[in-house]
């Protein structure tokens, strides 16, 4: 975030508090969030903040508690950097009721890969074996069958031909299976009040494409998708029907900001997606592709 503009939001967070002789004890007891935090973020010490995206979210309901509007205050100004904050699901909220953010010790897919290595080439190892196997049997078995047949090839090649058809229908009946039953499953969400956020942990779909579709209803609805490295895939108003954003493979994670929750409806791969805070001005809506 632009320091000149942060410090302008930190002075102007400050002002409106002042103004409305509020303290930041105040301010904690409305928000839920640390006093530390609130003060870093007047005073522009943003390195005490957990991450890019919960700068822009505590800045969001600073200013919700001091009656300045949230939007106008950022802009379009968006995070350096979602890498931090890619997986929100360890935030919390502790006894206190105040919010404090996690640490993610998650194995990253290349050490994974690297930890299943061993299992994988054993695996490779006794594929080539039982490949080898089958040879050998096939091939002792129709030299067997030509010998009695004094030489006639013409029936055991039929018969590996009618062997041959039903393996491959059967290939392609397992396939056909196998793409039916890999429906996305979105599981039960988590919901942040606090950071107004709702959150959907999913394992492995960041190697796949997926197909967001976003509806508007009624009087419309603000919609920003972007992805983990920040790139902006929508930004823009829809005041009627229906947006489609393509989700390239590769992406760890992607989020969904609105404003005018309850005029937005919203599916993953055709699958509908839980928004909440449908009584609040702007939601959050956090996609985990590879917990």
């Amino acid at each position: 975030m632009n320091e000149t503009l942060t410090n302008q939001i930190g002075e102007q967070l400050k002002a409106a508090r002042l103004e409305k002789q509020l303290s930041l004890d105040d301010i904690q007891e409305i928000t839920k969030i640390q006093r530390r935090y609130l003060s870093a973020i007047e005073e522009n010490n943003l390195s005490v903040l957990p991450g890019d995206f919960y700068v822009r979210a505590f800045i969001r309901q600073y200013a919700l508690a001091v009656g300045l509007h949230p939007d106008e205050l950022l802009g379009e100004t968006k995070p350096i950097s979602m890498s931090r904050t890619s997986d929100l699901s360890r935030a919390h909220r502790d006894n206190d009721g105040i919010v404090r953010a996690g640490i993610d010790n998650t194995p990253t897919a290349r050490s994974r890969l690297a930890n299943s290595m061993p299992t994988i080439g054993l695996g490779l190892l006794i594929l080539v074996a039982l490949i080898v196997i089958w040879f050998v049997l096939t091939h002792i078995g129709t030299n067997s069958q030509q010998t009695s047949n004094g030489g006639n090839i013409s029936v055991s090649t039929s018969e590996v031909s009618k062997s041959s058809s039903k393996s491959s229908a059967s290939k392609s009946s397992a396939s056909s299976s196998s793409e039916e039953s890999s429906t996305l499953d979105l599981g039960a969400p988590e919901t942040n009040t606090s950071l107004q956020t709702t959150i959907y942990n999913l394992s492995n779909e960041n190697t796949k494409k997926h197909t967001v579709v976003i509806t508007a209803k009624n009087t419309g609805t603000s919609v920003k998708v972007n992805d983990a490295s920040s790139n902006i895939l929508l930004n823009e108003t829809l005041a009627s029907g229906s947006k489609t954003v393509e989700i390239p493979s590769g992406t760890t994670a992607f989020n969904l900001q609105f404003s005018n929750v309850n005029n937005a409806s919203v599916t993953v791969d055709g699958q509908n997606v839980e928004v909440s805070g449908a009584t609040t001005s702007f939601w959050n809506v956090l996609f985990n592709l590879n917990k």
